[in-house]
């Protein structure tokens, strides 16, 4: 009978409003700010793995996984290098490259690049370039030519288009029986890429043999680029195969040129969420002051239960019947709404801007035209987890005060 008496008394003062009004409004703006936390809650945590993902997917297929250099300036036997690496069962393929930090400069215009020189033909087996370019081809970078390939924000500010000339020059210097000059070269510009990220503003691409003149590297290169058949393992490909190579080498992973992006992408992600949270927090301690105001209210009906033999543990229960059942219908009605928006706010945005004739994305600022979400069932569980326990704690003290009231104070009043 305790249960069954705790869940009809509860219920009962719960809907219960005929002499306050007031209570009543409180108890309906907690519970439509419930609704409304949990629901942007889900739909934004779910926009943001949306754009994670987007990001993840665009920079990840570009780069390639993994990097093995020599401890010494270049690395000269580098094809037998590379057909050792080839031989592991997560390796799908190698690449020399040579890359270092420059200048592009254009009609006084300079920019600082990441210069990578690369074989065109081998370079397709770690990274997927060629699949990203708007004009020209990966494969126009012909030894001798001085060709080179860039990213579309590096070619708007540079004012630069396949055809025109680049002079790319090197923190290095050359001495010369006339003097000392910085190392340069002037490029061709046979191709531009879009990956959608901030490597089309950085990244430019040579031929090897090109970049073993420009870097004076000779016959040698800096290292060899890797594809694993799982990126998120390319640590522990990497850690396999260090232990089958002499010392002389080093090795890193894609973290290591992008892992920054992702942590500071995550931790946006984290400080989003919390920062939603409070609203869902300021909605659940909003029980404290419903409950408190109740517990004044019905202090008369509270002695007379208790006279009749209910204990202080009851009336807690009781009131604790109440807050959760403002929380649980709260945070049921918000994933109610919040999960089918998260997983359709691409098409309401869209459907927002036909109706209102704006675009959210204007695709020649931006990098997508679509709002992405994915929606994680894990975000969902902790939300409502996090939105419950919240309402438990907001709970406990008005309902312990309930508890604690003495019957003869309160009837002597009456």
């Amino acid at each position: 009978m305790y249960k069954p008496f705790l869940l009809f008394a509860g219920l009962r003062y719960l809907r219960s409003r005929r002499r306050n009004q007031f209570l009543s409004f409180i108890s309906w703006f907690s519970l439509i700010g419930l609704v409304l936390g949990v629901t942007a809650l889900i739909t934004v945590t779910s926009v943001m793995n949306g754009f994670e993902g987007e990001l993840k997917g665009r920079i990840l297929r570009f780069l390639p996984h993994g990097f093995v250099e020599s401890t010494h300036y270049a690395l000269t036997d580098w094809v037998a290098l590379q057909q050792q690496l080839e031989q592991h069962e997560s390796v799908l393929g190698a690449a020399p490259y040579i890359r270092g930090q420059a200048l592009a400069n254009r009609g006084g215009t300079v920019r600082g690049i990441e210069l990578s020189a690369v074989d065109p033909q081998l370079q397709q087996r770690v990274s997927l370039v060629e699949d990203y370019m708007l004009v020209g081809s990966l494969l126009d970078l012909q030894s001798g030519e001085f060709n080179i390939v860039i990213g579309s924000i590096l070619a708007r500010r540079l004012r630069v288009t396949v055809g025109d000339q680049v002079t790319i020059v090197l923190p290095r210097v050359s001495v010369t029986p006339v003097g000392i000059f910085p190392r340069m070269r002037r490029f061709n510009v046979v191709g531009v890429f879009e990956v959608g990220a901030q490597l089309d503003a950085s990244e430019a691409f040579i031929h090897l043999r090109d970049g073993q003149r420009l870097f004076a590297m000779g016959e040698g290169v800096q290292g060899i680029q890797l594809q694993f058949d799982d990126i998120y393992r390319a640590g522990t490909i990497l850690s396999e195969l260090a232990s089958q190579l002499p010392p002389e080498y080093r090795f890193k992973d894609w973290s290591s040129l992008q892992g920054s992006l992702f942590q500071a992408v995550k931790m946006e992600k984290i400080m989003v969420a919390l920062m939603l949270f409070i609203i869902v927090a300021v909605a659940a301690f909003n029980i404290v002051s419903i409950l408190t105001m109740m517990v004044m209210d019905k202090r008369s009906d509270i002695a007379v239960l208790r006279t009749m033999g209910a204990s202080a543990g009851q009336v807690l229960g009781l009131f604790l019947v109440q807050g959760l059942s403002i929380g649980l219908l709260g945070v049921a009605l918000g994933v109610l709404f919040g999960v089918p928006l998260a997983l359709h706010v691409g098409d309401v945005v869209a459907a927002l801007e036909g109706l209102l004739q704006f675009q959210v994305f204007d695709p020649t600022v931006y990098f997508i035209t679509t709002l992405p979400s994915r929606l994680d069932w894990n975000d969902v569980l902790w939300t409502v987890v996090g939105s419950l326990v919240l309402t438990l704690l907001a709970t406990i003290y008005p309902a312990w005060r309930a508890g604690q009231i003495q019957p003869a104070e309160v009837l002597r009043y009456e």
